[in-house]
């Protein structure tokens, strides 16, 4: 299985409309962020199938990785390095069923039962959050904060991502205080910036060394 990178940045036009997803791509990949997710939840395959072609060069060539957001037909058609699933997405199981060997799968989870539903499953991640107060979900959800992460943390047994309302600093915050911390994933913070380059490399800097 895949090692999933540290830091993922997310890709979105719904909070911002300075930059396309191809723009927002591209900037991260400059500051070499190893993990990047499309998410684009309007997708038309009509309008948007070769946006995310492109991305998908885009990514291969700086030998990064590229996660779709919710859509598995997408990612088993561009080849993309995996697809990250909700929990009102593709079942997991029907996902697997489908998907080639190797595939990176993560998935979203919001309470430990729910975990334990999954847990034997083989995900290269587990999607976990929000952790601060974050605007990009349509279905607000009280942020856990970092004791609440640490539960998951410790729960978990595959590589846990954090999500919601990380900026640089928080980032930081969060791998020193919580050492099981896998990563972090990136959105708002990113899209929104004055220089989205410079938020992905403050970004970098906050992960803990290998």
């Amino acid at each position: 299985m895949l090692r999933i990178g540290r830091l993922h940045i997310l890709t979105d036009t719904s909070l911002q409309s300075r930059f396309a997803h191809v723009d927002l791509t591209r900037m991260a990949l400059e500051a070499k962020v190893p993990t990047i997710q499309y998410r684009r939840k309007d997708f038309s395959r009509e309008q948007h199938l070769s946006e995310v072609q492109e991305i998908a060069k885009l990514v291969r060539r700086h030998g990064a990785q590229l996660i779709i957001n919710d859509y598995l037909d997408v990612a088993l058609e561009i080849g993309a390095t995996g697809v990250h699933l909700g929990e009102a997405d593709t079942p997991l199981q029907e996902a697997f069923k489908h998907l080639p060997p190797f595939t990176v799968v993560g998935a979203t989870v919001h309470s430990l039962e729910r975990y334990a539903e999954i847990a034997h499953l083989p995900l290269a991640y587990v999607g976990v959050g929000p952790v601060f107060e974050t605007h990009t979900k349509s279905i607000a959800r009280p942020p856990l904060g970092i004791e609440g992460l640490r539960a998951f943390v410790e729960a978990i047994k595959q590589p846990v991502v954090a999500i919601g309302g990380i900026t640089p600093e928080r980032a930081k915050l969060l791998f020193e205080t919580i050492p099981g911390l896998h990563g972090v994933a990136v959105l708002s913070a990113f899209c929104t910036a004055e220089s989205p380059v410079a938020v992905a490399r403050a970004l970098l800097q906050s992960l803990p060394p290998e």
